[in-house]
């Protein structure tokens, strides 16, 4: 397996002096207001895979000085507010297994990713931003939606076909233009031949959709209605290409709008009704932010899977893809890309490493809370809009992390009140793992203690009953209390099964003993220590509050916190 081990940006959109990255192989949570950068960085990771497919040239100007008066250089994207003769670049290093690192390269002069592994991570990864699931239903509310556009420029380019991708594909001699000998449109023999050419691509397209179709709609009743038949989509290639519009040369610049009218594909829903579905064609006029947003995220997740699933290298970015759900809806969404149930078909999610980026701080919070910092890494991103100043940006580290620096400043109090944070924060995902209980009233630590004391001890009846659960009759299985070797009434077999019976009921008991100590334990001293540190009267006056103590509290911590999350 590959990750990414550290990005490298400068002078590239917000960011100026070199800013380093060193995400270690982590997944990646960044929160930061309006201009600060997150969206600069979600383009730095897009513009470096994507330059993978793309010759020198096409890749050198995004890194020219921009002149307006100069049209070759309006696809600039090196920062506007540096001298001419300093460097812009974006710096990935990869690491494998064998801890093996290898660094890739855009700049105007280094150029170095039209690399199997840059093209790999290019082809399996993933980018989604609010743009993007907004483009799904912005049409007018007269007219139906039109995919088209959206699957053009975010869906085709990411999904491939051999070593080239499917807009590459589209794109090639077949839709290009028509054949024509000295500029003149061919005769009937070789049209005839082309226009099959054309109709075994609008096939192709077709079975794709239907592909992209099944996954969404399997996503979609899974993951957001928990099974239940709430909602389906179709997508139809409704307008195709044909030999007419080829011959108008449809892929040369500014014939965008000419495309965007002349193909189509339609997205139509159904609602269940009782034991109906009712047809819903114009989406963006009947159904709600949510549903939208839902349906939008099943079709790109639906895309995703249709694509090579082996690879061991691969992203998935995300800039602020919900803005516009309630903190409910979003939730639903990224319960299932941390895939906080452990579901199977889920496991997917499992193999990326994710960057998400927000500008939510609450957002940011909760996700926080259900993520651990060895596998996570965390940044804010700062700016101040009034100033054409580069974004600050600062890892965040974790609060237990913070705690041990601040005991290292001999900041005893706030280490004090920064643990029981910690053990609050500890002890709410493990009583909601799978972030449902997101309104529930306010618990003190106490409760909350006691709380996972219990659920310590119902998962622990539970695991008994589970594992002894037995097949033999009752009555046969009451004579584990008797010397049930010399009854005549039982066979071999069933003797057999008392004695196994009866060796992992001793077996269960002693680790039980074992483990129940250890638990009690943990609770017990994660509740007096925190008691103790939180009290003004242990450490004002003549009882300060020892170094040696904090050190045990954030010891407990790490334990209770290894022991929560097995």
């Amino acid at each position: 397996m590959k990750r990414i081990k550290e990005i490298k940006i400068k002078n590239f959109k917000a960011f100026q002096a070199e800013q380093i990255f060193a995400i270690d192989g982590k997944n990646v949570l960044v929160y930061g207001n309006n201009g600060a950068g997150k969206s600069s960085l979600f383009w730095a990771l897009y513009t470096i895979l994507q330059s993978s497919t793309k010759s020198i040239p096409e890749v050198q100007k995004y890194f020219e000085i921009f002149d307006e008066g100069n049209r070759s250089t309006h696809q600039s994207l090196k920062n506007v507010f540096v001298n001419e003769n300093e460097d812009s670049y974006v710096k990935i290093t990869s690491i494998d297994d064998d801890a093996v690192e290898t660094t890739y390269t855009i700049s105007h002069g280094t150029i170095n990713t039209a690399n199997p592994e840059i093209q790999e991570l290019n082809l399996a990864s993933d980018f989604i931003n609010y743009k993007l699931l907004h483009n799904f239903y912005r049409g007018s509310h007269k007219q139906e939606v039109n995919l088209w556009p959206v699957f053009e420029r975010d869906i085709f380019s990411l999904l491939t076909e051999g070593t080239q991708n499917w807009l590459e594909d589209i794109i090639k001699a077949e839709t290009k233009d028509v054949p024509r000998t000295n500029g003149r449109i061919v005769s009937r023999g070789p049209r005839n031949i082309y226009e099959k050419k054309l109709s075994d691509l609008n096939d192709k397209i077709d079975t794709l959709l239907q592909e992209i179709e099944t996954n969404a709609n399997v996503f979609i009743k899974e993951h957001f209605y928990k099974g239940d038949d709430v909602i389906k989509l179709k997508l139809t290639f409704a307008k195709k290409f044909n030999f007419d519009l080829i011959k108008k040369k449809i892929w040369e610049e500014g014939k965008a709008s000419l495309r965007h009218e002349n193909l189509k594909i339609k997205l139509e829903v159904e609602i269940k009704e009782g034991e109906n579905w009712k047809k819903i064609s114009r989406v963006q006029s009947f159904l709600n932010e949510a549903q939208l947003t839902r349906i939008a995220i099943s079709i790109r997740i639906g895309a995703l899977r249709s694509r090579v699933q082996g690879t061991a290298f691969k992203i998935l970015v995300l800039d602020d893809m919900l803005i516009s759900l309630d903190m409910s809806n979003r939730m639903d969404i990224v319960r299932i890309i941390l895939n906080k149930e452990n579901k199977e078909s889920l496991r997917y999610f499992d193999t990326f490493q994710k960057i998400i980026l927000t500008h939510d701080k609450a957002f940011f919070n909760l996700i926080r809370r259900n993520t651990d910092d060895e596998n996570w890494k965390y940044y804010k991103f700062l700016k101040d809009e009034s100033k054409n100043e580069a974004p600050t940006i600062k890892e965040d580290p974790s609060e237990l992390q913070k705690a041990q620096k601040e005991l290292s400043e001999g900041e005893f109090e706030a280490v004090g009140n920064r643990l029981r944070r910690v053990a609050e924060d500890l002890l709410v995902q493990f009583d909601d793992p799978e972030m449902k209980k997101l309104d529930k009233e306010f618990e003190g630590l106490s409760k909350k203690l006691e709380k996972a004391m219990n659920k310590i001890i119902t998962r622990s009846h539970q695991q008994f009953k589970q594992k002894f659960i037995s097949d033999l009759e009752i009555e046969k299985l009451k004579k584990i209390k008797e010397d049930y070797n010399a009854d005549g009434t039982l066979d071999q077999a069933d003797k057999d099964k008392i004695t196994a019976t009866k060796q992992k009921v001793f077996d269960y008991l002693i680790e039980l003993n074992e483990t129940n100590d250890r638990k009690e334990r943990l609770i017990k001293n994660t509740k007096e220590i925190l008691d103790r540190i939180m009290n003004p009267a242990s450490h004002g006056g003549g009882n300060p509050l020892y170094r040696a103590e904090l050190v045990a509290a954030i010891e407990s911590i790490k334990e209770l916190k290894a022991y929560l999350n097995e």
